[in-house]
């Protein structure tokens, strides 16, 4: 009989056992994916707040790259723009301080047209240069200072004696000086900043 309750007893027992594991069981899976939810709603919120900054970062360098190209393309065409006006002003200025000009048909008018052309290349070329000095490297702005400085004293001593009507002695030297300076101060500068130019458009040094 006490062996009969005995094994009832452990069956009960065995049964209270199985219900109570079988309750852990199910807490334990319920918490698991609870926290399997809420691990994947974070994950979610993650990734979204990663690709909301992804997007912005994406955005700023893009923009970041437009405003690189469009100053780039502005500088380059600043200098080719700014090389032309240079060339044009160096052309007039050698033609008007020219020791020997050859004559067509009338030597003083063709004399003040020379003049009148290096006068407007001169104020053409500082127009375009002072407008677009932002786009001028410091290096090629102080290069470029230093040659209109001498285009423009060249351009007055050259000019002085028709002005004032000054001695001829006084004006042949005025225009020794300035074709002088010219030819041997300008154009050394001038042939240095063409190397400037193409270096900075890139197409030095390229073969």
């Amino acid at each position: 009989m006490s062996i009969i309750n005995l094994l009832r007893d452990i069956g009960v027992f065995g049964l209270a056992m199985w219900f109570i594991q079988l309750t852990l069981t199910k807490s334990a899976d319920r918490k698991f994916e609870t926290y399997k939810t809420e691990l994947n709603h974070k994950t979610r919120e993650f990734q979204a707040l990663l690709d909301s900054k992804m997007e912005f970062y994406r955005a700023e360098l893009n923009l970041q790259n437009y405003k690189s190209t469009q100053t780039y393309e502005r500088q380059l065409n600043v200098i080719i723009d700014l090389h032309k006006k240079l060339s044009k002003l160096n052309r007039e200025m050698q033609a008007m301080t020219a020791f020997i000009k050859e004559v067509h048909e009338d030597s003083e008018q063709e004399e003040a047209e020379r003049i009148k052309k290096a006068g407007e290349s001169y104020n053409d070329f500082m127009e375009f240069y002072l407008d677009n000095l932002i786009f001028i490297p410091k290096n090629t702005v102080d290069k470029l200072d230093s040659v209109r400085n001498d285009y423009f004293n060249s351009y007055m001593d050259y000019t002085l004696g028709r002005q004032f009507g000054t001695e001829p002695k006084f004006t042949y030297q005025k225009f020794k000086e300035a074709s002088n300076r010219v030819k041997d101060k300008i154009q050394p500068a001038v042939n240095q900043l063409v190397i400037d130019f193409r270096e900075l458009i890139g197409v030095e040094n390229q073969i």
